[in-house]
């Protein structure tokens, strides 16, 4: 049976040829700058689907992580009940609100540190691609290296994801990197290396306490081998990064991993994430079948080339399959890690495949760079052409508009010096979770979502800004300024009135639990009126 660990000796038995290549690319000068363009790219292409055209692939990569980091550092912000009730880790609130703040020394307001969080996100997005090209460039050579790192750079799936501010993305950056640390594809002993493996795998846990089943696959399976050498400084990395997580849970949340025991308490006990829907234990099947449609056969057969080299991210992908499909609350973005380790199996099999092209193309005469480009051209052009089809198929272009034109409404009424107060209506009263929050509004203005036409009208007074995706009553005075698309923003002459807003929407199974409205306010009223 081949096995995770078995990388060591395999890499160690390589074809000449192959060893060959690897240290001639070692070599050359061009391949670190051709690696930095390939990373610069990849990053540039993460941050269209959430800078260039934003759009929200669901309302906690705001509300759960930047919309905290906003009230950080500029003191206003809607607080949702998962931190009301301590049931969120500060831990990338906080490396986010030292983005903001970092931000704030070229500009200030969403224009300037929305793209240096995507940025910093991108960039870490990109971790994976170059773990693939260091893989392949030992095992492969460098055309296939290049190739290789090529489809984990601009997979569609991982493009649409990778620069959002969502812990389960940037969790399994950090996974793919522990396993790059752990298992480079040749002998390590060095425990320094082991350590941060260790700190990163912990670190992951943290983040993602769904994705330990799989973390523990990954360890016991590069461990069957040698754990004594290898796994006490291993274990002292986990350690040291729980410990930490202890600790920040401690001193923000009130006792050990409190974020950890209640969204196992809440969600799990209370059942409180069947609130916002429940599917079927195949969801995620048939949804990556709808989105791959007829490029499926290839990627499977991409995926089983891949395995021969990666067993245990296989079985770890299968593993957080799994664990979701159980959970009866189920969202796309929730299956990302899996997502990533088998395009990362993906790319393993196409740079295989490309070596084998190549081989194939000399043994008949072409010269070795001719061969190696042609070989790129073919299965990049497939790959290409599947991955297009992908991203502009109907699945992945409806999420990538996702919200798109709610944001844009948002940030001209942000522009609008006039405003003295938000109005958002025409989804329920849940208008709230696809407008951005204060984080995309940066004013510290009451901000109102009324469910019906009566709340409409008896809110009305109290902003003179309304975003609607349902026209409002003629008699209410506001005046069309500009649509974008189905969200339209009116305003309407005249002040304000002061009016308190309502409290941000509780899980019926937790509304005993729901503290004072007043105190998580969302704007201070100290606050209310003033610019940013």
């Amino acid at each position: 049976m081949v096995d995770f660990a078995g990388i060591r000796e395999r890499a160690a038995t390589e074809t000449g040829a192959n060893n060959k290549a690897a240290a001639v690319s070692a070599d050359a000068p061009w391949v670190p700058y051709a690696l930095v363009g390939l990373v610069l790219l990849a990053a540039a292409a993460r941050l269209v689907p959430t800078v260039f055209v934003p759009s929200l692939n669901w309302g906690d990569e705001i509300f759960q992580t930047i919309e905290p980091a906003h009230r950080l550092v500029y003191g206003y912000g809607l607080v949702a009940w998962e931190f009301q009730l301590g049931m969120r880790s500060w831990l990338l609130p906080g490396v986010i609100a030292g983005f903001m703040q970092l931000a704030r020394a070229i500009g200030d307001g969403p224009s300037y540190y929305l793209p240096v969080i995507a940025g910093a996100f991108a960039l870490l997005a990109c971790v994976p691609a170059m773990c693939c090209f260091f893989w392949f460039r030992r095992w492969y050579g460098l055309p296939a290296a290049f190739a290789g790192a090529a489809v984990a750079a601009f997979a569609p799936e991982l493009i649409y994801f990778g620069s959002r501010a969502l812990t389960e993305i940037v969790a399994a950056h950090l996974l793919v990197l522990g396993c790059y640390l752990l298992e480079p594809g040749y002998p390590v002993s060095s425990r320094r290396r082991r350590f941060a493996a260790g700190l990163l795998f912990g670190l992951v846990c943290y983040l993602r306490v769904h994705l330990a089943p799989a973390v523990f696959i990954i360890v016991i399976w590069s461990l069957w081998r040698g754990w004594r050498q290898r796994f006490p400084a291993l274990l002292a990395g986990a350690f040291c990064a729980l410990a930490s997580a202890m600790a920040l849970d401690w001193a923000t949340l009130g006792y050990p991993f409190a974020s950890v025991w209640r969204n196992v308490l809440y969600n799990v006990i209370h059942g409180v994430s069947a609130e916002f829907g429940v599917e079927p234990w195949y969801y995620y099947l048939l949804g990556e079948l709808g989105i791959w449609a007829a490029g499926v056969p290839f990627l499977l057969a991409s995926i089983a080339l891949g395995a021969r080299r990666f067993p245990a991210l296989l079985a770890a992908a299968v593993v957080i399959v799994a664990v979701h499909s159980c959970i009866a609350h189920k969202e796309y973005r929730f299956i990302y890690p899996a997502v990533l380790l088998l395009t990362v199996l993906a790319s393993a099999g196409i740079a295989s495949l490309v070596q084998w092209v190549t081989a194939w193309l000399s043994q008949r005469g072409l010269h070795e760079t001719t061969a190696a480009a042609a070989s790129i051209l073919i299965v990049l052009g497939y790959w290409s052409i599947v991955s297009f089809n992908l991203w502009n198929g109907p699945a992945l272009a409806d999420l990538r508009h996702r919200a798109s034109d709610n944001l844009a409404g948002m940030s001209l009424a942000a522009s609008l010096s006039s405003a003295c107060g938000i109005g958002l209506y025409g989804e329920d009263g849940k208008d709230w979770v696809w407008y951005g929050g204060y984080t995309h509004l940066h004013r510290p203005l009451p901000m109102y979502w009324p469910k019906d036409e009566a709340a409409l009208t008896a809110a009305a007074p109290a902003f003179n800004t309304l975003i609607y995706t349902a026209p409002p009553p003629p008699e209410l005075g506001f005046g069309l300024r500009q649509c974008f698309g189905r969200v339209c923003v009116a305003q309407r002459p005249g002040i304000c009135a002061a009016r308190a807003m309502a409290g941000m929407p509780f899980p019926e199974e937790l509304i005993g639990l729901a503290p004072p409205v007043e105190k998580f306010e969302a704007v201070p009223r100290s606050l209310i009126g003033k610019r940013p």
